[in-house]
Parts: C-alpha cells; sequence; structure tokens
C-alpha cells in the first residue's frame, strides 16, 4: 500500500511540475513546427510601427512566396493583437516568446527561425521580404525543396 501512495505520488508531482512548466514557457510551442516550417516571428511595439507596416505590406503582396517557402508569420504586438497568420494569439503567449527571444520592451525585431528549429536571422531594424526570402533560398534544405518542385 505504501508502494502504491508513494508512486502515485511521484506521478503527480511530475505531472504538476509539467504542467506549471507549460504553463509559463510553453505557452506557443515552437518544436511543433519544427520539420516542416519556417518561422518569422515580428516582434513590435503595435502594428503601427512603421518597419512592421513596411513588412507586413511586403507579406500581404507576396503571399505566394510565403507559402511556398513554408513560413508561418508570428506578428507579436505589445499593443494590440497578437497573431499567427490570421489566428488570434494570447497576450501571454507573445510575452512569453518576447521573453524567450530576448527582446526588450519597445524594440522592434524581426526572427528568422530554420526548419530545424534553429535561428537563422535577426534584425533590431527594418528587415525586407527579399533579404529574408534571399536568406532563406540558400538554405540547404530549401534549396533541395526547390529542386524536388523542379523535378516534378
Amino acid at each position: 500500500m505504501k508502494n502504491l501512495v508513494a508512486i502515485c505520488l511521484v506521478f503527480l508531482s511530475v505531472a504538476l511540475t509539467g504542467f506549471a512548466h507549460s504553463q509559463e514557457s510553453n505557452l506557443v510551442d515552437l518544436k511543433q513546427y519544427q520539420w516542416q516550417n519556417r518561422l518569422l516571428l515580428i516582434f513590435a511595439p503595435s502594428e503601427d510601427y512603421p518597419a512592421y507596416r513596411f513588412l507586413a505590406d511586403e507579406l500581404g503582396r507576396q503571399q505566394n512566396g510565403v507559402h511556398d517557402r513554408d513560413l508561418l508569420v508570428f506578428a507579436l504586438m505589445e499593443k494590440g493583437q497578437s497573431r499567427l497568420g490570421d489566428a488570434g494569439l494570447d497576450k501571454a503567449a507573445g510575452e512569453a516568446l518576447r521573453k524567450r527571444f530576448s527582446v526588450k520592451q519597445g524594440a522592434f525585431t524581426v526572427v528568422l527561425i530554420g526548419k530545424d528549429g534553429g535561428e537563422k536571422l535577426r534584425r533590431e531594424e527594418r528587415a525586407t521580404l527579399g533579404e529574408i526570402f534571399g536568406l532563406i533560398d540558400t538554405m540547404p534544405m530549401r534549396r533541395r525543396e526547390m529542386r524536388g518542385k523542379t523535378d516534378r
């Protein structure tokens, strides 16, 4: 009986620790996208911030290129609604990502994450979609993807 109680206590302890950890630091689990998508995280004070507006406008005009490169876009706002594509994100999720990527309050920062989960680009000023696409297109995995499309 003591063994059963001890096992139950250990199980409960592990379960609660995992739940608390997921509530604190994994509000958005980026690992779920690994090997499937590249991630573009755009941190901005608000949607009106000029560098954000510039990049958002480019993204809107280049949806085919975004889709072709398996790129998911996170718009992470300090003021206003944060989003993953068109879906809203909880404010706490945006703050957790801001903390995880060490982005200061009030800063504009663009972070590109490759399919392997590694950080490929970080810009703390205006970034162009041409620069981002250009970098993606030099990655070995992307080159294989492009060759695969021409072989069909």
